[in-house]
């Protein structure tokens, strides 16, 4: 540069430099006003902006004068039932007011922003700010009076979808609200795969499968080191859950559910009894029936309390919407408002101990367990020994992309605690990953060599990330993180070791899934427990009523799902059983409620 520079400072070298510097100048000022021209004259553009999980979201604007005619959002990227959605009801708000600067979407709040931080960079390609579009007047609002209906259900995801079917096809009229501006909740987040034994669709693929297999299996991943004794789970109440699983795949198919060939979806257990429906999510096929059922769907409509007669009877809820409150009367209410996994204050009070160490939620924003205590202030006993649902874990704080690509169910590193210590089969299955909750030795670390190229590069990539710690070998490594350092040496060898024995010593971990750590550098990756909602809620009886602490049943009050799931767990997750649950729960919990008198 410094040669080149002073060439161009000589005599006629520096003349035409400066003639040429002028002319580019000249172009560059001609082509900038093409530019703007055109793009003032245009009346469509486009622009991106990064949404939830690191996904584009992109906004495609048609302008006429100064009205929005079109509004087009690609939220591919985004989680079909939440930012999918969020999205939908946006584009709608943005055309209805003229306007790109709308309220975001409860539940939504990445992907709205992102929205909308798209559509006004779209105006400015257009020349535009949200100051240039014709102002709306504001629709005079709807006033709200009481309702009354047969059943109410309180919440949109598999549990309050399930009740208002069976209630419906009752004969019932039923009004489902829901506080958020989509349908679905954590449900609509998950997999939705149910585990259901002795299915027909089994016996139609000749799959041999026993309720009672399910049973025991659910039981012993519960009875492990950090098994509670009062916890409240009850092995007959999950008999009687399992035992309605068979029945509950005909039900669903009778009512537009198409299953294919049922599979494992974990190699743990290795038999074929997850069904997935092959025609939607379960959330999505409730709601489209619900739909020609006639149930009424009420969206951002909250439930504030639970109304009662003079006898303690539940008759219905009172709720707010668009910032008016009324009430809802029923004979019978469903409460499937889920959990209460975003809620903290309730977190310290059911999970005191693993309320303070870090762990990141994933699940629906609504989760915030309200209807658990709607229900206990008007007498209804609830499962004090909480805990939280772990599935997962988060890499670092969750925000890096490429990190969070390593590793995952089939191709995992050994994760040890803040000792150095190994203490898991690492395979991603929920038996597992509690254990990061559980075993309060934080921080965690997942340990990699460089013997994958592929990984090694990712690594070395993101050296600098506050949750990577690298070193030249083992010993630096534990000192580093200041671990025993022996005892770590002593677990990565026997992990190591697998490698040419084809049998982990320790824990029995998949070998074909093992990561190996033999060449350096190495490196450590921080991670954290993840959980995607909770045990405990309302204490209910095998018809889904809700129970006082002496036993009685509150008339006409009923739950499901996540709201009331403490019975079937201690500490660890059923792979499963939460779709199987709250859909089975849920439709009794509607044809109970339906027939309420």
């Amino acid at each position: 540069m410094s040669s080149l520079h002073g060439d161009i400072q000589k005599g006629k070298g520096f003349f035409i430099m400066k003639k040429l510097t002028a002319l580019l100048l000249s172009l560059c000022m001609v082509l900038t006003m093409a530019c703007a021209t055109a793009l003032a004259e245009g009346k469509t553009a486009s622009a991106t902006a990064e949404g939830f999980g690191g996904g584009n979201v992109t906004v495609t604007l048609s302008v006429d004068g100064d009205k929005l005619v079109n509004v087009e959002i690609d939220a591919t990227s985004q989680t079909d039932s939440i930012g999918g959605a969020a999205a939908k009801v946006l584009a709608e708000q943005m055309l209805a007011n003229n306007s790109v600067e709308v309220d975001g979407v409860t539940a939504a709040t990445v992907t709205s922003d992102a929205v909308k931080a798209a559509a006004a960079a779209a105006l400015a390609e257009l020349g535009l700010t949200n100051a240039d579009l014709a102002k709306v007047e504001a629709a005079e609002k709807e006033t709200y009076t009481d309702l009354t209906c047969d059943v109410l259900v309180i919440g949109t995801g598999a549990a309050g979808g399930a009740a208002a079917m069976a209630a419906a096809e009752a004969g019932a009229k039923v009004i489902a609200i829901e506080k958020l501006a989509t349908i679905g909740g954590t449900s609509a987040m998950a997999g939705g795969g149910i585990a259901a034994p002795e299915s027909s669709e089994q016996k139609k693929y000749g799959i041999e499968d026993a309720c009672e297999a399910y049973v025991d299996l659910w039981v012993e991943y519960n009875h492990n080191e950090y098994f509670r004794e009062d916890s409240g789970m009850d092995e007959d109440r999950i008999r009687f859950v399992v035992g309605q699983a068979a029945g509950l795949i005909d039900w669903l198919e009778e009512n537009g559910f198409e299953f294919g060939r049922p599979m494992s979806f974990d190699l743990i257990e290795g038999v074929d009894r997850f069904h997935y429906a092959s025609n939607g999510k379960p959330t999505d096929l409730l709601y489209a029936k619900n739909q020609e059922l006639g149930v009424e769907y009420w969206m951002e409509t909250k439930a504030t309390a639970l109304l009662t007669d003079e006898n303690g009877n539940c008759i219905g809820a009172t709720v707010e919407k668009d910032g008016q409150t009324f009430n809802i009367y029923a004979k019978g209410t469903v409460l499937a408002t889920g959990g209460f996994g975003n809620n903290q204050e309730m977190m310290e009070r059911f999970t005191p101990v693993d309320a303070a160490q870090v762990a990141y939620f994933y699940g629906s924003a609504g989760q915030t367990g309200e209807g658990i205590l709607m229900a206990e202030d008007i007498g209804a006993a609830v499962y004090e020994k909480g805990a939280r649902l772990g599935m997962s874990y988060v890499v670092g704080d969750g925000t890096n992309a490429e990190l969070t690509s390593l590793g995952g169910p089939w191709s995992q590193a050994p994760i040890v605690d803040n000792t150095g210590v190994r203490f898991v089969n690492e395979y991603c299955h929920s038996l597992n990953y509690p254990s990061l909750i559980y075993r309060h030795a934080a921080p965690y670390y997942c340990i990699y060599g460089s013997d994958r190229e592929d990984y090694a590069a990712i690594l070395a990539n993101n050296v600098d990330d506050p949750a990577v710690t690298s070193a030249d070998t083992l010993e630096e490594l534990a000192d580093k993180l200041g671990f025993d350092k022996q005892a770590f040496l002593d677990c990565i060898a026997v992990y190591n070791a697998a490698k040419e024995t084809g049998v982990d010593a320790a824990f029995g971990a998949r070998v074909d899934f093992m990561n190996f750590a033999t060449v350096g550098p190495f490196y450590a990756v921080q991670i954290a427990p993840q959980y995607t909602g909770t045990i405990g809620g309302v204490v209910t009886d095998t018809s889904a009523q809700v129970l006082r602490a002496d036993g009685t049943a509150i008339g006409g009050l009923y739950a499901a799902g996540e709201a009331s799931n403490g019975a079937l767990y201690d500490l660890v997750y059923m792979s499963g059983s939460s779709f199987l649950n709250a859909l089975s729960m849920g439709r009794i919990a509607g044809e109970n409620a339906a027939n309420q008198q």
